[in-house]
């Protein structure tokens, strides 16, 4: 068991692994970690044909419902907002606001003619709320994880919020990534252990 810094790249790491497994203690949430080997990456890092069918499917029936002819026809963003136990936490994450889902949605509308917001949720009322309410949205629970975030991860874009989840989506999905600048709380925990530059592939 191998536990590294969630949120900075540690270069002195360099993991060689013939026969045997090895269970690494973090999200190693980093994209130097993985530069190198993207393209290779991305092809092992796939979710299972089941739960490929099922978000194609949701997102299918989501495009019938609202009438869009052709998947090529919308550009697909999805939405990842942490909420849970991050809200009134003590390690210093700046959870998303309002305003900063009215800013992530309103530059992806400005860059496309036709696009479409799924969100993803563990505080689904919340986010219900607070959504911008001058795009399309619709929001999406599928009583597992897997199900939800492979939806998602089948999107053109990403908005994310915080959290290893969210990571991880938006590297999975590709394309564009937008994310909360400011995701720890000055003199916080998390602003000690995060290393921006690391954690957040470079514009």
């Amino acid at each position: 068991l191998l536990y590294l810094a969630p949120c900075e790249y540690n270069k002195t790491t360099h993991l060689t692994v013939q026969k045997n497994n090895i269970q690494l203690g973090t999200g190693l949430q980093s994209w130097k970690y993985f530069n190198m080997y993207d393209r290779q990456i991305r092809k092992q890092l796939t979710f299972r044909k089941n739960i490929q069918n099922t978000a194609e499917q949701t997102i299918l029936e989501i495009l019938q419902r609202r009438k869009i002819s052709s998947r090529k026809n919308i550009t697909l963003v999805g939405v990842h907002i942490r909420r849970g136990d991050k809200v009134g936490n003590h390690d210093g994450f700046n959870i998303a606001t309002p305003e900063y889902l009215n800013r992530s949605v309103s530059y992806y509308a400005k860059k496309y003619a036709n696009v479409l917001f799924l969100v993803i949720s563990d505080g689904m009322d919340w986010s219900k709320n607070n959504m911008p309410s001058h795009v399309p949205v619709e929001f999406i629970s599928l009583g597992k994880r897997e199900l939800d975030m492979a939806t998602v991860v089948a999107c053109d874009h990403t908005i994310m919020t915080i959290g290893t989840f969210g990571w991880w989506i938006g590297y999975l999905t590709g394309g564009e990534v937008v994310y909360v600048k400011d995701a720890a709380k000055k003199g916080s925990r998390f602003e000690r252990i995060i290393n921006f530059e690391d954690h957040f592939y470079p514009q």
